[in-house]
């Protein structure tokens, strides 16, 4: 199914844009760092058009903080890095030319450690600093930016038959295979990755044991069940490669702290995976994580009365720990006990203000109680960390409206639908806001809207 969706996703990609914009590749004008930026931003608007982001600030931001990490300790780039983490099964990763990062969700369920993770993350990086794909563009012919966006899409969304069937007839398959990794590109990925985690003082040991689970992983995965090894070859050589490196190095007892790592896993296990995994996953029950976990799925399944005392559980395993406070202050406001609910919130807040999730259920709990000042200001703060979230938008146009900024609610609620990807209600709210527009403020305002909705409109079905 998720093959079936980048497919999609690429060939629509393939189908739609026209060759507006074109990068010169090759004779005339190298493939620039500006052609480089733009491909990344088209690239990220095309996953966040086709698949679902993740916006719980626990998990983005902890995705987000090794990144950094690794970046930090990277020559200096000319780009920004972007990140995001994709709610799929798929065990992979990705970063294209410009350094749009993706990790999805199958990956933080299925390894092991924060080591783990970075040996995953510095290869990726090291394909963007090392500009592999980029300069194998820069040796090609004319291509739009367009569908250089196809063409990385069908390398990075697995190779074989997928990638295959998408480009034949699009472009040539000389050009398919010029964006495809080859070995040396592995190897100098591999190599630069090494190091950039290991002067992020992570344990290089990580990139192999990441390879190894991930091929692991792979044995009984179907053939419908990408996986990153399918964009990423010849694994058993490289994991030797690495282990031989790694031989070399002066042992050293120094560990990374996991607790970070633990606790952005457990929150996608019990969200993100598959419920009897993550039942299996937290049935030691010997953590507050367990008992989180627990809850999370019983109340999933609708054991209302499970839920609660699992949740309860892990409050009074960690009673100052905001994430504990949290999923149960959650669980109150779903269940109706608002009471509960709100003084819970309140402890995970106080514990931790910039949790936008806690953030955005306190926001909710006082919009049902009809302070909607109150709820505004709330939702805002979420929408400064997650101005693409299309719940936190319908739920902020809905209270604006209630305060009778018609306008501004309906052009919210537009926003809100373009980020959900639903062209037709998006287009209906968009059609009452321009009723609305008056001032040349809000007339701007407007436009903007349907500039933001033009952008991701080229990606859609």
């Amino acid at each position: 199914m998720i093959k079936k969706i980048l497919a999609a996703c690429i060939a629509a990609c393939i189908a739609v844009i026209s060759p507006l914009h074109v990068s010169k590749a090759g004779l005339f004008k190298e493939f620039s760092i500006r052609d480089e930026k733009e491909l990344a931003k088209e690239f990220e608007i095309l996953v966040k058009s086709r698949l679902p982001i993740i916006e719980d600030p626990e998990i983005k931001s902890y995705v987000r903080s090794v990144v950094d990490r690794i970046i930090a300790k990277v020559p200096p780039q000319p780009f920004d890095f972007e990140t995001n983490v994709i709610y799929s099964p798929v065990l992979n990763a990705f970063a294209t030319p410009g350094g749009y990062v993706c990790v999805y969700s199958g990956l933080l369920v299925n390894i092991e450690d924060e080591d783990s993770l970075a040996g995953i993350l510095s290869h990726e990086v090291a394909h963007v600093t090392q500009r592999h794909i980029a300069s194998r563009i820069d040796r090609g012919t004319y291509l739009s930016i367009g569908t250089l966006v196809a063409m990385v899409g069908a390398v990075l969304a697995g190779g074989g038959d997928a990638s295959g069937a998408l480009l034949a007839g699009s472009m040539a398959t000389s050009q398919a295979a010029m964006l495809s990794y080859g070995r040396q590109d592995e190897s100098d990925a591999d190599k630069f990755g090494l190091q950039y985690m290991m002067r992020a003082g992570y344990d290089p040991r990580g990139m192999a044991k990441a390879f190894q689970v991930l091929q692991n992983k792979s044995l009984g995965a179907s053939s419908d069940f990408p996986t990153y090894l399918s964009t990423h070859p010849n694994i058993n050589a490289r994991i030797a490669a690495v282990n031989s490196f790694v031989r070399g190095l002066k042992k050293t007892n120094k560990k990374i702290d996991n607790s970070r790592f633990l606790r952005a896993k457990a929150l996608t296990v019990a969200y993100y995976a598959d419920l009897r995994f993550a039942e299996n996953y937290f049935s030691a029950k010997k953590s507050a994580y367990d008992y989180m976990g627990l809850g999370i799925v019983a109340h999933k399944r609708n054991q209302i009365r499970q839920a609660e005392e699992f949740l309860q559980k892990a409050v009074q395993a960690a009673p100052s720990d905001s994430l504990m406070n949290r999923e149960l202050g959650r669980f109150y406001f779903d269940v109706g006990k608002f009471a509960q609910a709100k003084k819970y919130l309140e402890k995970a807040l106080s514990v931790n203000p910039k949790d936008y999730m806690a953030v955005f259920f306190y926001a909710r709990l006082l919009d049902s109680e009809n302070h909607v000042l109150e709820a505004q200001k709330e939702y805002e703060k979420v929408l400064r960390y997650a101005p693409e979230d299309g719940e936190v938008l319908n739920f902020y146009g809905r209270v604006l409206g209630r305060q009778g900024k018609e306008f501004e609610g309906y052009l919210q609620l537009a926003l809100a639908e373009i980020y959900r990807n639903d062209e037709a209600r998006a287009n209906s709210w968009l059609k009452r806001a321009g009723e609305l527009a008056q001032t040349d403020t809000q007339k701007a305002s407007l436009k903007n809207v349907q500039s933001i909705m033009a952008e991701r409109k080229k990606y859609w079905k």
